[in-house]
């Protein structure tokens, strides 16, 4: 019977991170089987990637579903050059595409745990799966969120801000202190760094992801053009 490894083991025998392995899913390298929310991967199929053969069958490549990274990261990394917040973007499975642009430090803080990032992991899952108009993660930090469609579907999500919208208090960082194992002086001080945003603050920052999803939204579209218009030639080609 084929042994089936989590994505913890994955992760052990690669030597890589867990959002590492969520790129290699999302870029077809490495090939699993979703269960519930869980990722679940053969022997055979990590044997086959530590041995540098390609998958027998590709992955196809859906031009309204797969992220031209590139280009996405670009316009994030831009937003948050500019607007001073932090972004990443996530597929419709809660599965980061990007890296992250200005993370704050107590998300680093949080997130430089084991705990903290399968927490984070666990949470933007959730949220994919019961979407709404913030996100709250694991270090209490909450940010925008925007949807991004691909030719009238759903893809994925931009997250805009790590911020608060009230000031923490000393019960929140002993929690988070007992949970991942951090120095409470070390999280009030990383506390005092995040933004406390007012309503008009976040409504601004509501305007930056909607304009940034819909700038994804442009590529994705002139991105299915394109692979149309090589259908077209590919077709041309066949009956010639």
């Amino acid at each position: 019977m084929t042994d089936i490894l989590t994505t913890r083991q994955v992760q052990d025998i690669l030597k890589v991170d867990r959002i590492t392995i969520y790129r290699m899913l999302q870029d077809g390298r490495l090939k699993g089987i979703k269960v519930g929310s869980q990722w679940r991967f053969t022997t055979q199929e990590v044997e086959r990637l530590l041995s540098g053969e390609r998958p027998q069958e590709a992955f196809p490549v859906d031009s309204g579903t797969v992220f031209p990274v590139h280009c996405v990261q670009t316009i994030q990394d831009l937003l948050s050059g500019v607007s001073q917040m932090s972004a990443i973007v996530l597929d419709v499975n809660g599965v980061p595409v990007t890296e992250w642009s200005a993370q704050v430090g107590l998300s680093r803080m949080v997130t430089g745990t084991a705990a903290g990032l399968d927490d984070l992991h666990q949470a933007w899952q959730a949220f994919a799966a019961s979407p709404d108009t913030a996100f709250v993660g694991p270090a209490g930090l909450t940010a925008v969120t925007a949807p991004i469609h691909g030719n009238g579907v759903l893809v994925g999500w931009f997250l805009v801000g790590q911020v608060f919208t009230k000031p923490t208090d000393l019960l929140w960082t002993s929690t988070l202190s007992a949970r991942y194992g951090i120095q409470v002086d070390l999280l009030e001080a990383a506390a005092a760094e995040v933004a406390v945003v007012s309503r008009e603050q976040w409504q601004q920052m509501e305007g930056w992801a909607l304009k940034a999803a819909h700038a994804v939204e442009s590529i994705l579209g002139e991105r299915t053009q394109f692979m149309q218009r090589l259908q077209k030639i590919a077709d041309l080609t066949q009956l010639a």
